[in-house]
């Protein structure tokens, strides 16, 4: 086995620009590869293609038309069980120990902990499909599976064939009366659910397996007059257990319990295989046809092979189960999509290959980092046919305490038969295949081909050594700790972003808010952004109204306003943003208001909202003067060049109704146009701008007019460019909840909640798009929530981070992030983004998408002013699973432009459970965990990440009261000592910084590298 990492390491110290251009890969190609795998059972290479004129194969032959047919490609050993977990898992029989079909053969319940095909694939956000025989075992790996429809049984359509377990049968039916025909209509119903999504999907096609069931039209292609019958000479001086007595055809109806089958079965016998070739053929026909017609070929990539190979009547022997040739044989056929530039078609590789190469093939193909296996990816092959790719191919088989191992140079088979516990060698045998793959006589021994012998034997111990433990020893391979791996290119322009911006120095307070509730700020002075400062409060406090009724007239109280504006002036904050939502109380006087829908009244119950007044101003035109009366009076108050430093939003999450709107969207977009008018008319150039929900936002609430709206943006940005109505920034709340994994993706979260907004055709593109709201939270409670308080909210601030800052998200508004003197979660995370603002941000690519414990690992990288050094966010954080899981394997290279061997030195920063306050509690205080009922602190429904106010009873938190201070405040990132390093070499002008590390899960390291001046 090998360490593909470990390879590529190797490779980069000679020849050291390969590394990055192997990692970015993936990256060449806008869209990775969909893949199509055709399994088929028990085929051997006669079929059209090669060479086997009377076997129609059309289907087959085209692909291979498309792609390219490899005629040395040998399975690892010659039964279901043991060779389809070898293709799935990339590790030949020996590594796992795995080599019968029966339960101590499968994957699952004897090797938990080898990574195989789909797993990888799967947790790289692939939809893995298991369709027909994938593994023998239909429950074998299950869970690795996205859609997984499991192997079928045999059907018969002749009265009394399936009682007699007949060995062939030509029905009278429709394809998809016998199981392949079945399959194959599965995979086409699967391909259109999948028509948006990115798959790997395994077709497990049965025929030519036995029984030889096939409909009568395919068994017509044929005359089993036409078929001869082979010799049943065995080799001679062969070993005595290198073939069997090929029980599996015996289990048959219609098959002689012993002896030779005679002339006629044999044909009969061979007619069907062939027939069961023609049918298969056809059902993976019907697949190509379905992935050609949804315009899926152009980025599929399409593999037909074999899980071995098969014996008819040769040697007087059937079925497969040895390491003769026939069976280790198999036809393997490789198309890459046809939108890939590089795509060879019709084209023939003689090149020794083995089934264990599929997996890392198709694992480059699509961009993953591979783990440990025994196979070696064949993609340069397949796009240079002609090259030569192994010295051999091995494969094994087992009986009882002898082992069979085998190696094959393509011309020439050696095999020798040892003890299975001992290693002993009880028998040689080397057959001459170089112009026919019957083998005729054992020549291991004979003086003229010592050297022959010598190279072959050579290349087998290589394989299978002397001195190796037995056979049937008890192997524990893990091959799930892959690195993850971050590169990025600070010597290519294109790959600049742009700059770190201070994105979250923002924060928002309501009527309630105070100005001693001070923000995590680093230094520098906090923003406010102040919401219903207007009045028309939820309790109906007229004291806070900016405009009231005095039972005669009308009257300003803008003094209200303007205390509240004071306080935060005085206490050193910034105003960074008047928020214009609910309006005062007296704009509701006129009103008259309905139990039900009527289409002109509003709701009784829409009256006072969660949040206060939600309606509209009862008087358009009142509502204007007023409007420009308030800013007339703060520039009067504050001057005008102050005030316009200011911004005025109109409207709080409007689309969230009744509970901040109970009116239209219409009625809304009317309040916007007025309000922003009356602001202009005073101050032409204010800023302006609004706040809705989110892009994917869904309404139940039916209003007045008996109808339902769902988010109001998109509508928004369509109807202010009709309309030539200004905005200088449009905002959404953001209140992920940790419970709900699809709102912790960010690239759904980007997909469905903010691209349909900000990438929307008539969206202003000098308007600022931000997130006005935002908490992460565990669940929403009235007018409030329940925030996350563990060190998984500083990570997913990471990851949000990135995404704003690769996507010119320019603001994210918090709520409070400071208790008690401490830092919250995601302000340590904005602590160690605070100092790369001014860096100039860069993109990077991951060699996975997740980890195969479902980790998204992944970094913000930057470069310093002036050339000064390196800043690198990493974080690792999990949508799905809370809990925290091993460390990840990290590896961060950088390509600068420097000489290799320019001295660095670095130093890191870690956020995690261990820099949390209420996580140390949790540890060292065991009935923090402990359910109330279990004799514990914690409350029944209290998720693991809520804060010791949210999650603890009376007594769990007085506990946390009096040990707090031994915890400290956490204000200050703790750092690492400064690690010294040199540059390796990427180019004759370049070098790379490489730092190799682990992260722990649900945590964030920052890495601080600068250059030595010698």
């Amino acid at each position: 086995m090998r360490l593909i990492f470990t390879y590529l390491a190797a490779l980069m110290l000679v020849f050291p620009g390969l590394l990055f251009s192997v990692m970015s890969y993936a990256s060449q190609s806008e869209q990775p590869p969909n893949i199509v795998v055709f399994l088929i059972d028990d085929l051997r290479p006669d079929l059209g293609v090669y060479g086997h004129n009377k076997v129609h194969s059309p289907n087959i032959d085209q692909l291979a038309g498309e792609g390219v047919k490899f005629t040395r490609a040998y399975a690892q050993q010659a039964i279901c069980g043991p060779s389809r977990v070898s293709i799935m898992t990339g590790l030949r029989p020996e590594t796992t120990g795995l080599y019968t079909i029966r339960k101590n053969g499968r994957l699952r319940p004897n090797q938990p902990n080898v990574v195989s095909m789909p797993q990888l694939f799967k947790a790289n956000g692939y939809k893995t499909i298991s369709i027909g025989k994938v593994y023998h075992s239909t429950v074998d790996d299950a869970e690795s599976w996205s859609t997984h429809i499991k192997k079928l049984d045999n059907f018969y359509a002749i009265d009394g064939n399936k009682e007699k377990r007949f060995a062939y049968e030509a029905g009278e039916v429709e394809d998809d009366f016998y199981k392949d025909g079945k399959v194959a209509s599965d995979a086409i119903r699967a391909l259109k659910e999948l028509k948006d999504e990115k798959f790997l999907m395994f077709v497990g096609l049965s025929k030519p397996h036995l029984p030889f069931n096939a409909p009568k039209r395919y068994w017509d292609l044929y005359d089993s007059d036409e078929f001869a019958v082979p010799s049943r000479n065995k080799p001679k001086d062969m070993y005595r257990l290198a073939l069997t007595n090929w029980g599996e055809l015996r289990m048959y109806g219609g098959i002689p319990k012993e002896g030779d089958v005679e002339d006629e079965l044999t044909k009969k016998l061979k007619h069907g295989y062939y027939a069961s070739v023609s049918y298969m053929d056809a059902q993976m026909g019907r697949v190509m046809q379905a992935l050609n017609e949804m315009d899926l070929r152009e980025n599929t990539m399409v593999v037909l092979m074999s899980d071995h190979g098969y014996k008819l009547g040769e040697y007087g022997a059937w079925n497969k189960h040895t390491n003769m040739e026939l069976d280790t044989r198999v036809p393997l056929i490789v198309s890459r999509e046809l939108s890939h530039s590089a795509r060879v078609a019709n084209r023939t590789s003689s090149a020794l290959v083995e089934n264990i190469d599929i997996f890392p093939t198709l694992a480059e193909a699509a961009g993953l980092t591979m783990p440990e296996v025994d196979g070696e990816s064949m993609l340069s092959l397949i796009d240079n046919p002609d090259h030569s790719f192994k010295q051999a191919a091995y494969s094994l088989f087992n009986r009882g305490k002898i082992m069979g191992v085998t190696v094959t140079d393509g011309q020439w088979r050696y095999t020798q038969w040892r003890d299975a516990a001992t290693q002993e060698i009880k028998f040689t045998e080397l057959y001459n295949h170089t112009v026919s793959e019957i083998a005729r006589v054992n020549e291991s021994g004979k003086h003229a081909l010592q050297k022959i012998e010598e190279k072959l034997r050579k290349l087998l111990h290589a394989k299978f050594p002397l001195d190796a433990p037995s056979f049937y020893q008890q192997r524990n391979v893990n091959n799930k700790q892959m690195p993850v791996t971050l590169v990025s290119d600070f010597t290519d322009n294109h790959a600049q972003i742009g700059e770190v911006y201070d994105f979250f120095d923002v924060a928002v307070r309501t009527e309630r808010g105070s100005p001693k509730s001070i923000p995590a700020t680093f230094g520098r002075r906090p923003k406010v952004n102040t919401v219903r400062l207007l009045g028309g409060w939820f309790n109906q406090d007229l004291s806070g109204d900016t405009y009231l009724w005095d039972g005669e007239q009308y009257i300003y109280n803008f003094e209200a306003a303007f205390a509240k504006l004071d306080s935060w002036l005085k206490g050193d904050w910034d105003i960074f943003q008047i928020v214009l939502d609910n309006p005062p109380w007296a704009f509701q006087r006129g009103y008259k208001f309905v139990e039900e829908p009527d289409g002109e009244h509003y709701l009784l119950k829409d009256k006072v909202g969660v949040y206060g007044n939600g309606l509209p101003p009862n008087d358009a035109t009142a509502w204007n003067n007023y409007i420009r009366a308030f800013i007339t009076e703060l520039v009067e108050r504050y001057g005008k060049e102050r005030v316009l430093k200011w911004r005025f939003r109109v409207g709080s999450e409007i689309d969230t109704r009744p509970q901040h709107w109970a009116a239209t969207r219409e009625e809304f977009f009317d309040h916007y146009r007025n309000t922003v008018a009356a602001i202009k008319t005073v101050l032409p150039s204010a800023k302006v701008g609004a706040h809705f929900r989110e892009a994917s936002h869904k309404s139940r609430y039916i209003d007045y007019s008996g109808n339902k709206e769902d988010a109001y943006a998109p509508h928004f940005v369509s109807w202010a460019k009709e309309n030539n109505v200004p905005y200088d920034f449009l905002a959404i709340s953001y209140y992920p909840h940790i419970t709900h994994p699809h709102e912790m993706d960010m690239e759904r979260v980007y997909a469905n909640q903010i691209a349909p907004i900000l990438e929307h055709a008539d969206y202003n593109p000098e308007a600022s798009f931000e997130i006005h709201e935002y908490k992460f939270i565990v669940k929403m409670k009235r007018a409030g929530f329940v925030s996350v308080a563990t060190s998984h909210n500083s990570a997913f601030f990471a990851m949000l981070g990135k995404m704003m800052l690769t996507h010119n998200i320019k603001e994210v508004f918090q709520w409070g992030n400071v208790q008690e003197g401490s830092y919250s979660p995601e302000a340590m995370t904005q602590l160690a983004l605070f100092s790369m603002v001014g860096n100039t941000l860069y993109e990077n690519t991951s060699s996975v998408s997740k980890t195969l414990k479902g980790n998204t690992v992944n970094g913000i990288f930057t470069k310093r002013e002036a050339d000064e050094g390196i800043d690198v966010l990493t974080f690792s954080f999990n949508n799905e699973n809370m809990e925290a899981l091993e460390p990840e394997l990290l590896q961060i290279h950088v390509r600068v432009d420097k000489p290799a061997g320019t001295q660095f030195q670095y130093r890191m920063a870690q956020i995690d459970s261990e820099t949390n306050i209420e996580q140390q509690f949790f540890n060292d205080f065991p009935k923090a965990m402990i359910i109330e009922s279990e004799g514990g602190w914690r409350k029944a429904d209290a998720h693991p990440t809520a804060s010791v106010r949210d999650a603890l009873n009376q007594t769990g938190q007085d506990t946390f009261r009096v040990h707090r201070e031994k915890y400290g405040k956490v204000t200050s990132l703790k750092w690492s000592g400064w690690i010294e390093g040199r540059t390796q070499q990427a180019s004759s002008e370049t070098s790379t910084v490489s730092i190799e590390a682990s992260i722990p899960s649900f945590s964030v390291q920052k890495y601080e590298v600068r250059w030595v001046k010698e």
